[in-house]
């Protein structure tokens, strides 16, 4: 049989009957597969026209509309290498990571190139001999060859060259904000694509609502492709995160498949201004990117009884996708993130020594086709990551005796308590839990007794208005750890903000959280809390009762 490549899918996929629904209001638009491939063909043969190397690196930065996928679908059947990008990053980010990637254009919209002028960042691009494109349409934006042709000809020779198997590269900065460019194959993308399918038995008759950004590779894989395998049509609505938001383009689009983060679905489960047959057209909601509180997830399916919950485990480097909980798992397997989809292996080690016994923990290793290529110009990463048994992924956690995955933790987030390893994502899920609690996070902080203790830093559903009403609410919180948790694993200390310190793209940033946390607790020695955005010093008033 024929590997299947996405040149392949995007042509055999090419329906007039199925499309994007984008845009808002009055200016809501449609436009067919069949037309988006029909224009990605020609803007494919603008590409080709150009004075490109053999596997062009291709950056895609453009707002979330049906004209990035097209983008992405012209670097590929134009031979390249198309990285996408996520909208929100700056100019200077944008052009940093083109630099690094040596790439030979990056396609832009209108308002990027604009950011890319005003802040010096395409003059940066121009000196290193990178082509801007009109994402629209694949052309120059000066129109001259000529000038290309000279800028193609001055470049030096590439100081990394892709494997000839790689078809994309997403860049995941992780938790530390240092940049990986993950190479991912054909057979990764599609074999994965399959797997997805087969775990959620989607049909052309179901509709996607894609919320998420274009730079993720669950939005590319998960999402996008998917729902040109499967035929169905696509609602595009990208940065969905309040739940009324989230609710209303359901309920407009008749969406049947949402998949979405545990930001998003807590914040839906909490949310009182919602009922059922709201989300009467939604048939199924897989939440992935992070681990969700079991009893968060319970709630969420009891107020919506009829419809198929699924939870799901995956990276980046697997393509993404690893686990998917069977239909009707949040009952006989809570806290699960289901058992490994079709073709992959996994396997708990410690210390390069499999663990053969169900409710071990240790690191989970997968294994697969859909397993990436290695890190962009990253050897030594690469031979740590892609062991020789298998894709060692960071992750910490256990399997059962049914093959069923239950996460843990991360272990370069893990400290000591006590002579106990501590996970702080389990301190984390506990709080999650909690109805006055929106968002939280922990870090450790060096403990004289014990080695460490957990500290948590915590964002209300509403910010208390006074120190008294603070302090009050740290005493809830602390009689709800007293009765979930152990000793070791309860909070030292629980701090109030605004919001947590995040990376760029959207995940929890550990070291600012470290940071900030030390810096709360060094103002505030004697376990004072410190109420609103930044105002530690005085205990006083917040400046604001909600926290976003």
């Amino acid at each position: 049989m024929t590997q299947m490549t996405l040149i392949r899918l995007f042509a055999a996929t090419a329906r007039k009957d199925r499309g994007f629904h984008y845009g808002g209001g009055a200016e809501r638009s449609y436009i067919s597969y069949a037309e988006l491939y029909a224009e990605s063909l020609e803007m494919a043969a603008e590409l080709k026209r150009l004075p490109l190397r053999r596997r062009f690196v291709a950056p895609i930065w453009m707002e979330p509309t049906p004209a990035c996928f097209r983008a992405f679908m012209a670097v590929v059947l134009a031979d390249g290498i198309p990285v996408p990008l996520h909208g929100f990053a700056s100019a200077a980010e944008t052009a940093d990571r083109c630099l690094g990637l040596e790439a030979e254009v990056l396609l832009a919209s209108g308002r990027g190139l604009e950011a890319l002028r005003a802040e010096g960042a395409e003059e940066r691009l121009a000196a290193d001999g990178t082509l801007l494109l009109n994402g629209e349409t694949g052309r120059l934006l000066s129109g001259d060859k000529e000038f290309a042709s000279l800028r193609a000809a001055s470049r030096e020779a590439r100081r990394y060259t892709p494997p000839d198997e790689t078809a994309v590269v997403f860049l995941s900065s992780g938790s530390t904000g240092r940049p990986k460019g993950i190479m991912l194959s054909d057979r990764n993308l599609t074999s994965n694509l399959d797997a997805i399918g087969r775990s959620l038995t989607l049909t052309e008759q179901d509709a996607v609502l894609l919320t998420k950004s274009f730079g993720y590779c669950s939005t590319i894989t998960g999402e996008w492709l998917l729902a040109l395998d499967t035929g169905m049509n696509i609602r595009l609505e990208p940065g969905l995160l309040h739940p009324l938001q989230l609710v209303t383009a359901i309920r407009s689009s008749s969406s049947t498949f949402v998949c979405t983060v545990p930001a998003v679905a807590m914040a839906l489960a909490k949310s009182e201004t919602w009922k059922a047959e709201d989300l009467a057209s939604l048939r199924k909601l897989l939440v992935v990117g992070a681990s969700m509180p079991s009893d968060m997830l319970a709630l969420l399916q009891r107020r919506l009884p009829d419809v198929d919950i699924r939870t799901g485990y995956g990276l980046t480097e697997a393509s993404p996708r690893v686990t998917c909980l069977p239909a009707g798992g949040l009952l006989y397997k809570p806290g699960s993130a289901g058992c490994a989809i079709n073709g992959v292996e996994i396997a708990i080690y410690r210390e390069r020594q499999r663990v053969l016994t169900p409710g071990q923990p240790g690191e989970i290793v997968v294994k697969g086709p859909n397993v990436m290529l290695g890190y962009y110009d990253d050897p030594e990463r690469t031979a740590h990551t892609l062991a020789s048994y298998g894709l060692r992924t960071s992750d910490v956690g256990y399997l059962d005796e049914d093959g069923c995955l239950y996460l843990t933790g991360r272990l370069d987030n893990a400290f000591n308590v006590a002579g106990h390893l501590f996970h702080p994502e389990m301190l984390e899920n506990a709080l999650l839990t909690h109805p006055e609690v929106r968002e939280a996070a922990v870090a450790g902080l060096p403990d004289g007794l014990t080695g460490y203790r957990p500290f948590a830093l915590i964002v209300p559903g509403i910010m208390p208005e006074t120190a008294a009403a603070a302090e009050q609410l740290k005493q809830r919180l602390n009689a709800f750890c007293t009765n979930k948790l152990s000793a070791p694993a309860r909070p030292k200390d629980i701090f109030l903000a605004v919001e947590l310190p995040r990376t760029n793209t959207g995940k929890l940033d550990r070291p600012g959280l470290q940071r900030k946390i030390k810096e709360v607790r060094d103002a505030f020695p004697y376990g004072t809390i410190g109420v609103g955005a930044g105002d530690h010093r005085s205990g006083g008033p917040a400046r604001q009762k909600e926290s976003r």
